[in-house]
């Protein structure tokens, strides 16, 4: 990382002791801020709350092997991101088959490792991860100021990251966390078209083992919440051949 970039903050929870000094040390040569947290015992509620979570500029979550089965990860990050669909979250767990994967990244996950990895590689993928949430250095093309705003604006919509609240024309709109996290990736490049892949990339992260159809139709759903009901949409407009843009209002 770049020195002259702001340090990034991480909470890592993890509950092996050596693994956490890896971990930890990786982290901090790296050049982010680590505040270390147990896996609780019970394993009901590894994730913090909403308010104290979007403190972070990221969330690394490692799932003890022993902690439980795989479907109650899945329900963790579920409920997590209920209540806070903002932060980015990186998994880490062992023997997670594809549909596993899937299923976190579906659930919540912005990225999820099965190990064993390497430290260098888990490094990677957290400046990964920070880059496409706009937590760390600038997106080529993003809006400058628009990466470290807590409140985005486009037209009617707005948006409040620390919040996690919607607004069009002052009136509240509720979105599912993927449909947030995609509007929040429109409202950072207001105006330029953007590809399916792009979206995947930003949105459901890399290791997304689904079909392009989901941004199809997740901009479907952004369409009835938020653009003009009935008729062409005004906002989020259909790029032939490539994908979609959301279109700031013409005055």
């Amino acid at each position: 990382m770049a020195p002259s970039e702001p340090i990034a903050s991480v909470l890592l929870v993890v509950e092996e002791p050596q693994q956490r000094a890896q971990l930890v040390q990786s982290l901090l040569e790296d050049g982010l801020a680590v505040l270390q947290r147990p896996f609780p015992a019970d394993g009901r509620q590894p994730l913090p709350s909403a308010p104290e979570a979007q403190a972070f500029a990221l969330v690394i979550l490692v799932w003890p092997a022993a902690a439980c089965h795989h479907a109650a990860a899945v329900a963790a990050l579920q409920r997590w991101r209920r209540s806070d669909p903002v932060t980015p979250l990186l998994v880490l767990l062992e023997q997670a088959d594809e549909e596993t994967r899937a299923s976190l990244l579906d659930g919540g996950a912005d990225d999820v490792m099965v190990q064993p990895f390497g430290l260098r590689e888990c490094v990677a993928r957290c400046r990964a991860i920070l880059r496409r949430a706009g937590r760390c250095a600038e997106p080529a093309g993003q809006v400058a100021g628009f990466a470290s705003s807590a409140v985005l604006e486009v037209g009617p919509i707005r948006l409040d990251r620390r919040q996690c609240r919607v607004t069009r024309d002052g009136q509240d709109v509720s979105l599912t966390p993927r449909e947030f996290r995609l509007l929040e990736c429109f409202m950072l490049h207001p105006g330029r078209a953007l590809s399916r892949e792009q979206l995947i990339e930003q949105v459901w992260g890399p290791d997304y083992c689904g079909d392009s159809k989901s941004v199809d139709v997740h901009v479907l759903w952004l369409r009835r919440k938020l653009d003009v009901a009935g008729g062409k949409p005004q906002l989020f407009i259909t790029v032939r051949g490539v994908g979609y843009r959301l279109d700031p209002p013409r005055c």
